[in-house]
């Protein structure tokens, strides 16, 4: 075992030094904080960690050339199998965070930077709990307020993410949650499942709900409900493919006092949700709303959509029950929805 002392002005700068030597595989025995100097005169502090390695890199042997090779001469040549050798990976971070690693070396989190601070927080504190505060203060910080509700509420999406049972959900957490009137509009006339499913809805809550077949439809129903207090709005998913049918929407309706959302499934693959979001980011959206929490077994994509995009999270949906299976984008919740799919016992359900 090689045990090596480094000392540096800051724990960063003494890990360097250690990881440019040791490399990845090194264990910190120690760490503390020293003072250098003639006697204390002109003394200044400085970190200084003890290292070790558990053992050397093993070389390989260069292998021979087959025609250095001389087979023995009793045992007849066969076809060589390719030597298969397994890529290990090297770890990043001490033994203990594998958790941490895990989600780290995920595509919604790799190449954050974090590892450096992480490595310091860990060899200063001794904490995985400290550790896992600090990732978990760094998720929360990248969920920015949900927007405050605007007169119409309009979702847009693909077909399928769910966009007309959220906008059921969202129909009964206004009026029953809220006490407020609430009209319903959809302009979603492909699918006649989709009108019926809405309008069985609308009927059980006791909400109005206007079909709009074309844009004049949309701006009568716009005008039957210009005294509710909230009106909801669907749409087609395959129209706003069609630039013309988005400038046509901007001429028939004000987006200025419109919380236009896109409306993602977290089921979808994150390089499916990225190209959707390129497709309707022309339109002036306020605010994600991201569905099927439910049906996935990890929802880290929605932060980093919510990272590139720069957009708060309205709502997320993880069930199908309705009114209920909706959670607002508050960033707390958020983020420990998010680190409880991870299975962060701190953080689920019975932890929190």
């Amino acid at each position: 075992m090689q045990i090596k002392k480094y000392t540096g002005k800051t724990m960063a700068e003494a890990m360097a030094k250690v990881k440019q030597e040791l490399g990845d595989d090194a264990v910190i025995l120690n760490s503390r904080q020293v003072k250098t100097g003639w006697f204390g005169l002109f003394a200044s502090k400085q970190v200084e960690v003890i290292a070790a390695l558990e053992k050397e890199p093993v070389r390989l042997k260069p292998r021979q050339r087959v025609e250095e090779q001389t087979p023995a001469p009793s045992v007849p040549q066969t076809a060589q199998q390719p030597v298969i050798h397994p890529t290990v990976t090297p770890r990043r971070l001490p033994a203990g965070l594998e958790r941490i690693e895990s989600l780290l070396s995920t595509d919604s989190f790799v190449g954050l930077g974090w590892e450096e601070r992480i490595n310091e927080l860990f060899y200063t504190t001794r904490s995985v709990e400290a550790v896992e505060r600090f990732v978990r203060d760094e998720i929360q910080r990248v969920f920015k307020a949900a927007p405050e509700t605007s007169r119409y509420v309009m979702l847009v999406g693909p077909t399928g993410v769910g966009k007309t049972t959220t906008l059921a959900k969202l129909a009964a957490h206004y009026k029953l949650e809220e006490g407020k009137t609430v009209g319903l509009i959809t302009t979603d006339t492909y699918r006649i499942a989709a009108i019926e499913q809405l309008k069985t809805y609308a009927e059980i809550l006791n909400i109005p709900v206007e079909v709009a077949y074309d844009f004049d439809d949309f701006k009568r129903a716009k005008q039957l409900f210009a005294r509710k207090d909230i009106v909801l709005i669907d749409t087609a998913g395959r129209n706003f493919r069609d630039e013309a049918y988005i400038e046509q929407f901007h001429h028939h309706h004000d987006f200025s006092e419109t919380n236009l959302s896109l409306v993602l499934s977290l089921t979808s693959k994150l390089k499916d949700m990225e190209t959707i979001y390129g497709q309707f980011a022309p339109l002036p959206l306020r605010s994600l709303i991201f569905t099927k929490a439910d049906e996935t077994s990890d929802i880290h994509a929605m932060f980093k959509l919510v990272r590139d995009s720069g957009l708060p999270v309205a709502w997320l949906t993880d069930g199908q029950e309705v009114p209920d299976d909706l959670v607002e984008g508050n960033a707390g919740r958020l983020t420990e929805k998010l680190l409880e799919k991870e299975g962060w016992p701190r953080w689920t359900k019975q932890g929190v």
